[in-house]
């Protein structure tokens, strides 16, 4: 509870509102690159209103292939525009938490197969602090316990364009590239969607999910707000080189005043490292530029622990690259009519908890499940979801996942808030006389900060972290299991099963009910049973 508390502290520092769509907003999305005279429409489906409903997604990263894979599993037309004309691999490796991976698995069994296969386990592993100077560990944290007792695999690591490849294989005939979503409109029961060629297309819905600087955002902040400078400038680059303890050690963290280093192990005998550093926008002299890997060694990590030398001594110059960090305080609107946000979209975050794309691979799940509950509304209609009710899913999504994705977004700060207030902690050698070594205040706070996050914080935040999906409906997409709380409108799913088990939903539920009256022992017999 300790860490939600302080991200909720987070977030009301931020100055989160919540914004209602008015209904002068739902025609609100005007293009900043409107149409030229010469622009055509073109239309996403020869039988517009009574084929396939037609889903146009902005964006084709992570959460924009993953969105379009689930929905081209549904049998929905999907057509994804990204701006990049290549896919590139910027910005190394990308971690899959447990949480991300299970809701992977949920959305197509044999890409999570695949995923598995050619990413590296670092879950398993020790993982946690280092103090920069001493390298010695500061606190350990466990990826593996969290997720095998919710039967979800440790954490890996894969490379991105890896990554890409295995969801093109799917989902490659749908995107187009070098074409950027930058305007839309809602007309009627579709949404207009005007791209930077100077075309139109029209769908039933639009899913925005092209990253901090959305164009779809507008819809939704017609102002175009400007991202926040977390505070941070990251450079990252790869040490080709095998650590003395890379069979035990899968992730570490140097931390000391005001920076950090990360490393992180990516297999084929590799290392990807990122130094973060409070460096505002600009703040990188050329001479800095120019010569990089020098400049760390020298001037920011000199006196570091041997074993980050050691990872900038292995690390060729062009492998190098520099980028400040920006995020936005969370929004709590994302859908607007037949648009909605998606990913960083709608919640960019620091890179700290390795849950940015995690997040957009859950969003995927959560919206794809809310579609397909339409399905077994009194409404539905033989031949798939009413379109009518597309905006009723995404106003359900949106409440399904904003609360979440804000909590996370909040960890991310304070963990990146943490760790650069971090100093060597106190220290005592016994002796006579002893000698006390960090007495400063914030030494001695970050002395007794240790064991709380040791023993406390990190445990609680990856149980919060991996404890997603369990709490959407488990019977969409999965089938169900003895212990599986679902939503309210889980129970309509369960009529239609001839479930006789204790997996019915509902059950354990009932179970625990009569538990409680019976006392400690009834609700001892009831943990015993399903805990």
């Amino acid at each position: 509870m300790a860490l939600l508390v302080m991200a909720c502290s987070t977030l009301l520092g931020w100055g989160v509102s919540i914004a209602t769509p008015t209904p002068q907003q739902h025609r609100a999305a005007v293009p900043l690159m409107v149409a030229s005279s010469g622009s055509h429409t073109i239309s996403s489906s020869s039988n517009v209103h009574t084929g396939k409903p037609v889903v146009i997604v902005a964006g084709g990263g992570i959460g924009g292939l993953c969105t379009a894979l689930v929905l081209q599993n549904m049998g929905y037309e999907v057509r994804v525009f990204e701006k990049a004309k290549e896919y590139r691999p910027f910005g190394g490796p990308i971690q899959i938490a447990s949480n991300a991976a299970e809701s992977i698995r949920r959305i197509d069994q044999e890409v999570y197969a695949k995923i598995l296969d050619a990413s590296t386990v670092i879950g398993t592993r020790t993982n946690g602090l280092k103090d920069g100077i001493s390298d010695e560990w500061f606190a350990t944290f466990d990826l593996d316990s969290p997720a095998r007792k919710r039967g979800q695999v440790s954490s890996v690591v894969i490379d991105r364009p890896v990554l890409q490849e295995i969801l093109l294989e799917k989902v490659g005939s749908a995107v187009t590239k070098g074409t950027e979503v930058v305007g839309c409109e809602q007309v009627g029961e579709r949404v207009r969607v005007h791209l930077s060629t100077g075309a139109t297309v029209e769908g039933d819905m639009l899913v925005g999910s092209d990253g901090i600087k959305s164009r779809v955002r507008d819809v939704f902040d017609p102002s175009r707000r400007d991202p926040v400078w977390s505070g941070y400038t990251c450079v990252a680059g790869m040490a080709y080189c095998v650590p003395h303890d890379i069979k035990d050690v899968g992730y570490k963290v140097w931390v000391g005043s005001r920076k950090y280093f990360v490393s992180v192990d990516v297999g084929g005998g590799r290392i990807q490292w990122y130094a973060f550093l409070n460096i505002p926008p600009g703040g990188i002299t050329q001479e800095q530029r120019d010569d990089t890997l020098g400049w760390l060694k020298r001037d920011e990590y000199g006196d570091w622990a041997a074993d980050v030398q050691f990872l900038l001594d292995n690390s060729p110059t062009d492998e190098v690259e520099q980028r400040d960090l920006f995020d936005r305080p969370p929004d709590l609107s994302w859908a607007n009519g037949r648009i909605c946000l998606l990913g960083d979209a709608a919640h960019p975050m620091m890179p700290n908890l390795g849950q940015g794309g995690g997040m957009a691979i859950e969003d995927a799940l959560v919206l794809s499940q809310e579609i397909a509950k339409l399905n077994l509304a009194p409404d539905a209609v033989p031949d798939g979801t009413p379109r009518r009710n597309l905006p009723l899913a995404l106003q359900n999504y949106q409440k399904n996942r904003v609360l979440r994705a804000a909590a996370v977004q909040g960890l991310s700060r304070v963990s990146s808030a943490f760790l650069f207030q971090y100093q060597p902690p106190l220290d005592i050698e016994w002796g006579f006389p002893p000698k006390i070594k960090n007495t400063g205040p914030r030494s001695l706070i970050t002395r007794a900060c240790q064991g709380f996050l040791q023993n406390v914080a990190f445990p609680l935040q990856f149980e919060f972290l991996f404890s997603f999906p369990g709490r959407i409906d488990p019977e969409v997409f999965d089938a169900g299991c003895a212990g599986d709380f679902g939503t309210p409108e889980a129970s309509s799913v369960s009529q239609l099963r001839a479930a006789k088990s204790v997996d019915q939903i509902g059950a354990v539920e009932k179970e625990f009910s009569g538990a409680v009256s019976g006392g400690t022992k009834g609700v001892k017999e009831w943990l015993d049973k399903y805990w």
